[in-house]
Protein backbone atom coordinates (compact mmCIF):
# COMPACT_ATOMS: atom_id res chain seq x y z
CA UNK A 1 0.00 0.00 0.00
CA UNK A 2 2.75 2.68 0.86
CA UNK A 3 4.38 1.62 -2.95
CA UNK A 4 0.82 2.98 -4.41
CA UNK A 5 0.45 5.65 -2.10
CA UNK A 6 4.14 6.66 -2.98
CA UNK A 7 3.28 6.51 -6.74
CA UNK A 8 0.36 9.02 -6.66
CA UNK A 9 2.16 12.26 -6.37
CA UNK A 10 -0.17 14.65 -7.55
CA UNK A 11 -1.20 18.44 -6.54
CA UNK A 12 -3.57 17.09 -3.60
CA UNK A 13 -1.63 15.91 -0.76
CA UNK A 14 -2.31 15.18 2.72
CA UNK A 15 -5.42 14.81 5.19
CA UNK A 16 -7.85 17.36 7.00
CA UNK A 17 -9.41 15.65 10.22
CA UNK A 18 -12.42 16.64 12.02
CA UNK A 19 -13.77 15.76 14.87
CA UNK A 20 -14.91 16.60 18.85
CA UNK A 21 -11.23 17.90 19.19
CA UNK A 22 -9.32 20.53 21.59
CA UNK A 23 -12.21 20.43 24.59
CA UNK A 24 -9.99 19.06 27.11
CA UNK A 25 -11.45 15.61 26.72
CA UNK A 26 -8.83 12.96 27.79
CA UNK A 27 -10.70 9.83 26.03
CA UNK A 28 -11.11 12.26 21.92
CA UNK A 29 -7.11 13.75 22.72
CA UNK A 30 -6.31 9.91 22.66
CA UNK A 31 -8.63 9.03 19.56
CA UNK A 32 -6.89 11.88 17.84
CA UNK A 33 -3.62 10.84 18.47
CA UNK A 34 -4.38 7.17 17.46
CA UNK A 35 -5.81 8.40 14.26
CA UNK A 36 -1.98 10.37 13.53
CA UNK A 37 -0.80 7.20 14.25
CA UNK A 38 -2.26 5.45 11.89
CA UNK A 39 -1.69 8.01 9.20
CA UNK A 40 1.80 8.54 9.98
CA UNK A 41 2.43 4.31 9.59
CA UNK A 42 0.75 4.75 6.08
CA UNK A 43 3.16 7.70 5.24
CA UNK A 44 5.89 9.79 7.98
CA UNK A 45 5.47 12.64 5.22
CA UNK A 46 1.52 13.19 5.46
CA UNK A 47 1.10 16.86 6.19
CA UNK A 48 -2.59 16.76 8.55
CA UNK A 49 -4.79 19.88 9.24
CA UNK A 50 -6.85 19.28 12.20
CA UNK A 51 -9.66 21.66 12.66
CA UNK A 52 -10.45 21.68 16.70
CA UNK A 53 -12.22 24.04 19.17
CA UNK A 54 -8.91 25.49 20.34
CA UNK A 55 -6.33 25.12 17.28
CA UNK A 56 -3.18 26.61 19.52
CA UNK A 57 -3.74 23.89 21.74
CA UNK A 58 -4.14 21.45 19.69
CA UNK A 59 -1.22 22.14 17.08
CA UNK A 60 1.11 22.48 20.17
CA UNK A 61 0.27 18.92 22.08
CA UNK A 62 0.05 16.98 18.39
CA UNK A 63 2.69 18.90 16.43
CA UNK A 64 0.08 19.44 13.50
CA UNK A 65 -1.61 22.23 11.57
CA UNK A 66 -5.18 23.33 13.59
CA UNK A 67 -7.63 25.55 12.57
CA UNK A 68 -10.26 26.66 14.50
CA UNK A 69 -14.04 26.15 14.26
CA UNK A 70 -15.04 28.98 12.67
CA UNK A 71 -11.53 29.97 10.82
CA UNK A 72 -13.58 28.75 7.68
CA UNK A 73 -11.25 30.40 5.06
CA UNK A 74 -8.44 28.16 7.16
CA UNK A 75 -10.06 24.70 6.65
CA UNK A 76 -11.48 25.90 3.19
CA UNK A 77 -7.86 26.13 1.75
CA UNK A 78 -6.93 22.87 3.56
CA UNK A 79 -9.50 21.01 2.20
CA UNK A 80 -8.38 22.55 -1.24
CA UNK A 81 -5.10 21.21 -0.91
CA UNK A 82 -5.90 17.68 0.82
CA UNK A 83 -7.00 14.39 -0.99
CA UNK A 84 -8.58 13.22 2.06
CA UNK A 85 -11.10 14.55 4.90
CA UNK A 86 -11.25 12.21 7.71
CA UNK A 87 -14.58 12.85 10.14
CA UNK A 88 -14.14 11.40 13.60
CA UNK A 89 -13.52 9.37 15.63
CA UNK A 90 -16.24 9.53 18.05
CA UNK A 91 -19.90 9.86 17.96
CA UNK A 92 -20.08 13.13 16.04
CA UNK A 93 -23.46 12.26 14.30
CA UNK A 94 -25.64 12.29 17.24
CA UNK A 95 -28.35 15.39 18.35
CA UNK A 96 -28.51 13.94 22.06
CA UNK A 97 -25.56 16.46 23.28
CA UNK A 98 -26.10 19.17 20.72
CA UNK A 99 -28.20 19.17 17.30
CA UNK A 100 -26.14 22.06 16.19
CA UNK A 101 -22.77 19.93 16.43
CA UNK A 102 -24.01 17.32 13.99
CA UNK A 103 -24.97 19.77 11.01
CA UNK A 104 -21.52 21.36 11.53
CA UNK A 105 -20.35 17.72 10.89
CA UNK A 106 -22.42 17.10 8.20
CA UNK A 107 -21.33 20.83 6.72
CA UNK A 108 -17.50 19.87 6.90
CA UNK A 109 -18.26 16.38 5.24
CA UNK A 110 -20.23 18.15 2.12
CA UNK A 111 -18.11 20.76 1.73
CA UNK A 112 -14.63 18.12 1.60
CA UNK A 113 -16.42 16.41 -0.68
CA UNK A 114 -17.53 19.66 -3.20
CA UNK A 115 -13.27 20.65 -2.65
CA UNK A 116 -12.37 17.06 -3.67
CA UNK A 117 -11.23 15.56 -1.22
CA UNK A 118 -12.32 11.80 -0.76
CA UNK A 119 -14.21 11.05 2.67
CA UNK A 120 -13.90 8.84 5.21
CA UNK A 121 -15.54 8.36 8.70
CA UNK A 122 -13.27 6.96 10.70
CA UNK A 123 -13.95 4.71 13.51
CA UNK A 124 -16.80 6.66 14.29
CA UNK A 125 -19.88 5.90 16.61
CA UNK A 126 -23.27 6.62 14.52
CA UNK A 127 -26.86 8.03 16.35
CA UNK A 128 -28.35 8.59 18.24
CA UNK A 129 -30.65 11.00 16.04
CA UNK A 130 -33.85 11.47 17.74
CA UNK A 131 -35.87 13.67 14.94
CA UNK A 132 -36.50 11.89 11.38
CA UNK A 133 -36.13 14.77 9.40
CA UNK A 134 -32.17 15.36 10.87
CA UNK A 135 -31.80 11.46 10.12
CA UNK A 136 -32.64 11.58 6.80
CA UNK A 137 -31.00 14.28 6.13
CA UNK A 138 -27.86 12.52 7.94
CA UNK A 139 -28.53 9.45 5.30
CA UNK A 140 -28.90 12.35 2.10
CA UNK A 141 -25.21 13.44 3.21
CA UNK A 142 -23.68 10.41 3.77
CA UNK A 143 -24.56 8.76 0.49
CA UNK A 144 -23.87 12.09 -1.74
CA UNK A 145 -20.90 12.67 -0.02
CA UNK A 146 -18.71 10.06 1.69
CA UNK A 147 -16.69 7.10 0.20
CA UNK A 148 -16.47 4.64 3.38
CA UNK A 149 -17.66 5.17 6.72
CA UNK A 150 -15.92 2.44 9.17
CA UNK A 151 -17.66 2.44 12.42
CA UNK A 152 -16.90 0.95 15.43
CA UNK A 153 -19.64 -1.20 16.77
CA UNK A 154 -22.41 -3.61 15.56
CA UNK A 155 -24.66 -1.37 16.67
CA UNK A 156 -23.39 1.84 14.37
CA UNK A 157 -23.68 -0.59 11.25
CA UNK A 158 -27.16 -1.50 11.82
CA UNK A 159 -28.73 2.05 12.70
CA UNK A 160 -27.00 2.99 9.00
CA UNK A 161 -28.57 0.34 7.22
CA UNK A 162 -31.58 1.31 8.81
CA UNK A 163 -31.25 4.88 7.76
CA UNK A 164 -30.77 3.93 4.01
CA UNK A 165 -26.99 4.47 4.09
CA UNK A 166 -25.94 2.42 0.82
CA UNK A 167 -23.77 4.32 -1.39
CA UNK A 168 -20.78 4.46 0.85
CA UNK A 169 -18.30 1.48 1.53
CA UNK A 170 -19.47 0.09 5.21
CA UNK A 171 -16.85 -1.26 6.98
CA UNK A 172 -16.94 -2.62 10.53
CA UNK A 173 -13.96 -1.31 11.95
CA UNK A 174 -13.32 -0.36 16.22
CA UNK A 175 -12.54 2.71 18.16
CA UNK A 176 -9.04 4.14 16.90
CA UNK A 177 -8.17 4.22 20.36
CA UNK A 178 -7.65 0.34 20.92
CA UNK A 179 -4.03 0.30 18.54
CA UNK A 180 -2.43 1.76 21.33
CA UNK A 181 -0.58 -1.00 23.25
CA UNK A 182 0.59 -0.02 26.45
CA UNK A 183 3.39 -1.23 28.87
CA UNK A 184 3.04 -3.54 31.91
CA UNK A 185 2.70 -1.74 34.48
CA UNK A 186 3.25 -3.10 38.55
CA UNK A 187 -0.76 -3.88 39.92
CA UNK A 188 -1.78 -2.00 42.81
CA UNK A 189 -4.64 -3.18 45.02
CA UNK A 190 -6.92 0.01 43.47
CA UNK A 191 -10.28 0.13 41.53
CA UNK A 192 -10.59 2.75 39.17
CA UNK A 193 -13.56 4.88 38.22
CA UNK A 194 -14.31 7.28 35.91
CA UNK A 195 -17.52 9.37 36.43
CA UNK A 196 -19.57 12.12 34.33
CA UNK A 197 -22.23 14.32 35.48
CA UNK A 198 -25.13 13.33 32.97
CA UNK A 199 -29.27 13.59 33.71
CA UNK A 200 -29.80 10.71 36.15
CA UNK A 201 -26.58 10.84 37.54
CA UNK A 202 -26.79 13.10 40.74
CA UNK A 203 -29.52 10.92 43.05
CA UNK A 204 -27.04 7.86 41.99
CA UNK A 205 -23.75 9.70 43.89
CA UNK A 206 -24.33 7.73 47.80
CA UNK A 207 -24.78 4.00 45.15
CA UNK A 208 -21.30 5.22 43.68
CA UNK A 209 -19.85 6.34 46.88
CA UNK A 210 -21.04 2.86 48.09
CA UNK A 211 -19.53 0.82 45.64
CA UNK A 212 -16.35 2.21 46.70
CA UNK A 213 -16.82 1.63 50.31
CA UNK A 214 -18.03 -2.03 49.32
CA UNK A 215 -14.80 -2.74 46.61
CA UNK A 216 -12.55 -1.12 50.00
CA UNK A 217 -13.62 -3.81 52.51
CA UNK A 218 -14.48 -6.46 49.98
CA UNK A 219 -11.37 -6.72 47.62
CA UNK A 220 -9.15 -4.06 50.26
CA UNK A 221 -9.28 -1.94 46.77
CA UNK A 222 -8.11 2.17 46.93
CA UNK A 223 -10.50 4.51 44.89
CA UNK A 224 -9.00 6.67 42.49
CA UNK A 225 -11.39 8.96 40.87
CA UNK A 226 -10.17 9.80 37.09
CA UNK A 227 -11.05 13.05 35.67
CA UNK A 228 -11.71 12.62 31.85
CA UNK A 229 -12.88 16.29 31.16
CA UNK A 230 -13.35 19.39 33.33
CA UNK A 231 -16.86 18.86 34.02
CA UNK A 232 -16.22 15.38 35.32
CA UNK A 233 -14.94 17.06 37.92
CA UNK A 234 -17.94 17.94 40.11
CA UNK A 235 -19.36 14.58 39.84
CA UNK A 236 -15.89 13.23 41.58
CA UNK A 237 -16.08 15.64 44.55
CA UNK A 238 -19.85 14.85 44.79
CA UNK A 239 -18.84 11.04 45.35
CA UNK A 240 -16.12 11.78 47.20
CA UNK A 241 -18.00 13.84 50.02
CA UNK A 242 -20.30 10.60 50.76
CA UNK A 243 -17.11 8.94 51.68
CA UNK A 244 -16.49 9.31 55.35
CA UNK A 245 -12.59 9.39 55.08
CA UNK A 246 -13.03 11.45 52.19
CA UNK A 247 -10.82 8.33 51.13
CA UNK A 248 -9.36 7.98 47.42
CA UNK A 249 -7.51 9.61 45.03
CA UNK A 250 -8.53 12.15 42.29
CA UNK A 251 -6.31 11.74 38.83
CA UNK A 252 -6.83 14.71 36.46
CA UNK A 253 -5.91 13.05 33.19
CA UNK A 254 -5.24 17.08 31.88
CA UNK A 255 -2.41 17.51 34.50
CA UNK A 256 -0.51 14.52 32.63
CA UNK A 257 -2.24 15.65 28.88
CA UNK A 258 0.66 18.46 28.67
CA UNK A 259 3.45 16.19 28.35
CA UNK A 260 5.62 15.90 25.24
CA UNK A 261 4.34 14.47 23.27
CA UNK A 262 0.81 13.73 24.02
CA UNK A 263 0.82 13.39 27.29
CA UNK A 264 -2.36 11.36 27.52
CA UNK A 265 -0.39 8.44 26.71
CA UNK A 266 1.12 8.56 30.15
CA UNK A 267 -2.56 9.65 31.81
CA UNK A 268 -3.77 6.27 30.32
CA UNK A 269 -0.71 4.01 31.55
CA UNK A 270 -2.34 4.49 35.23
CA UNK A 271 -4.89 2.11 34.52
CA UNK A 272 -2.57 -0.79 34.03
CA UNK A 273 -1.91 -0.34 37.11
CA UNK A 274 -5.45 -0.75 38.36
CA UNK A 275 -7.28 -3.99 40.01
CA UNK A 276 -10.35 -3.38 38.31
CA UNK A 277 -12.47 -0.35 36.29
CA UNK A 278 -15.85 0.90 36.58
CA UNK A 279 -16.66 3.43 34.27
CA UNK A 280 -19.53 6.20 33.01
CA UNK A 281 -17.45 7.27 29.95
CA UNK A 282 -16.84 4.80 27.12
CA UNK A 283 -12.73 5.69 26.90
CA UNK A 284 -12.53 4.52 30.38
CA UNK A 285 -13.38 1.26 29.21
CA UNK A 286 -11.38 1.35 26.03
CA UNK A 287 -8.05 2.49 28.25
CA UNK A 288 -8.71 -0.63 30.52
CA UNK A 289 -9.37 -2.72 27.94
CA UNK A 290 -6.07 -2.66 26.21
CA UNK A 291 -4.60 -2.62 29.50
CA UNK A 292 -5.70 -6.03 30.55
CA UNK A 293 -7.64 -4.75 33.29
CA UNK A 294 -11.05 -6.16 34.30
CA UNK A 295 -14.06 -3.54 34.19
CA UNK A 296 -18.00 -2.99 34.22
CA UNK A 297 -19.68 0.03 32.69
CA UNK A 298 -22.29 2.51 33.65
CA UNK A 299 -24.48 2.96 30.69
CA UNK A 300 -25.64 6.51 29.74
CA UNK A 301 -25.69 6.16 26.25
CA UNK A 302 -25.60 3.07 22.99
CA UNK A 303 -22.21 3.59 22.69
CA UNK A 304 -21.50 2.08 26.12
CA UNK A 305 -23.34 -0.42 26.06
CA UNK A 306 -22.60 -1.89 22.57
CA UNK A 307 -18.60 -1.73 23.73
CA UNK A 308 -19.82 -3.56 26.38
CA UNK A 309 -21.45 -6.20 24.39
CA UNK A 310 -18.62 -6.53 21.83
CA UNK A 311 -16.00 -6.45 24.61
CA UNK A 312 -17.01 -8.97 26.51
CA UNK A 313 -17.67 -6.64 29.47
CA UNK A 314 -20.68 -6.66 32.21
CA UNK A 315 -22.66 -3.21 32.49
CA UNK A 316 -25.55 -1.44 34.30
CA UNK A 317 -28.16 0.88 32.91
CA UNK A 318 -27.72 4.46 34.38
CA UNK A 319 -31.47 4.48 35.30
CA UNK A 320 -31.24 0.97 36.82
CA UNK A 321 -28.02 1.88 39.12
CA UNK A 322 -28.52 0.86 43.28
CA UNK A 323 -25.67 0.45 45.15
CA UNK A 324 -26.19 -3.06 45.84
CA UNK A 325 -26.14 -2.98 41.97
CA UNK A 326 -23.18 -1.44 41.20
CA UNK A 327 -21.54 -3.50 43.93
CA UNK A 328 -22.43 -6.96 42.18
CA UNK A 329 -21.22 -5.48 38.49
CA UNK A 330 -17.84 -4.69 40.44
CA UNK A 331 -18.23 -8.94 41.78
CA UNK A 332 -18.58 -9.57 37.72
CA UNK A 333 -15.51 -7.33 36.39
CA UNK A 334 -13.61 -8.98 38.91
CA UNK A 335 -14.54 -12.71 38.02
CA UNK A 336 -13.30 -11.67 34.18
CA UNK A 337 -10.12 -13.60 33.40
CA UNK A 338 -7.33 -12.29 31.55
CA UNK A 339 -7.74 -14.19 28.35
CA UNK A 340 -11.23 -12.96 27.79
CA UNK A 341 -10.22 -10.12 27.71
CA UNK A 342 -7.17 -10.51 25.53
CA UNK A 343 -9.09 -12.64 23.21
CA UNK A 344 -12.17 -9.45 22.97
CA UNK A 345 -9.01 -7.09 22.80
CA UNK A 346 -6.94 -8.84 19.75
CA UNK A 347 -10.71 -9.58 17.68
CA UNK A 348 -11.19 -5.65 17.89
CA UNK A 349 -8.14 -4.43 17.39
CA UNK A 350 -7.87 -6.65 14.32
CA UNK A 351 -11.16 -4.92 12.90
CA UNK A 352 -9.78 -1.30 13.77
CA UNK A 353 -7.20 -1.94 11.26
CA UNK A 354 -9.76 -1.33 8.92
CA UNK A 355 -10.06 1.99 9.33
CA UNK A 356 -6.33 2.96 8.49
CA UNK A 357 -6.46 0.65 5.83
CA UNK A 358 -9.99 1.81 4.04
CA UNK A 359 -7.62 5.51 4.90
CA UNK A 360 -4.74 4.31 3.00
CA UNK A 361 -6.38 3.05 -0.07
CA UNK A 362 -8.07 6.41 -0.49
CA UNK A 363 -5.19 8.46 0.09
CA UNK A 364 -3.52 5.98 -2.65
CA UNK A 365 -7.01 7.03 -5.12
CA UNK A 366 -8.04 3.39 -4.82
CA UNK A 367 -11.72 2.49 -3.84
CA UNK A 368 -11.10 1.06 -0.38
CA UNK A 369 -12.07 -2.53 -0.23
CA UNK A 370 -13.21 -4.57 2.88
CA UNK A 371 -11.27 -7.18 3.91
CA UNK A 372 -8.48 -5.74 2.50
Amino acid sequence: MKESLRKKKSARQGVVISGAYGLENAGDDDTLRSILSALHRIDKSLSVTVIAHHPKRTARRFHVTARGLWNVPGWLLAMRQASLFISGGGSLLQDVTSRRSLWFYLLTIRIAKKMGCAVELYGCGIGPIRQEKARQRTADCLNQCADVISVRDQDSLGTLTAWGVTRPRLLLGADPSLCFTPKMQPLQRQIGFVLRPWPGFWVHVPDFAQAARYARQQYNLTPVFYIFAPEDKAAVESVMAELEDRSGEILPMDKLRDEVPCGVRQASRRFERMTVMLSIRLHGLIFALRAGVPAAGVSYDPKVDAFCREAGLPALSLEDVTGDGLCRLIDQAMDLDGETLSRSLSQLRERELRNSRAAAQLLAGEEAKEGE
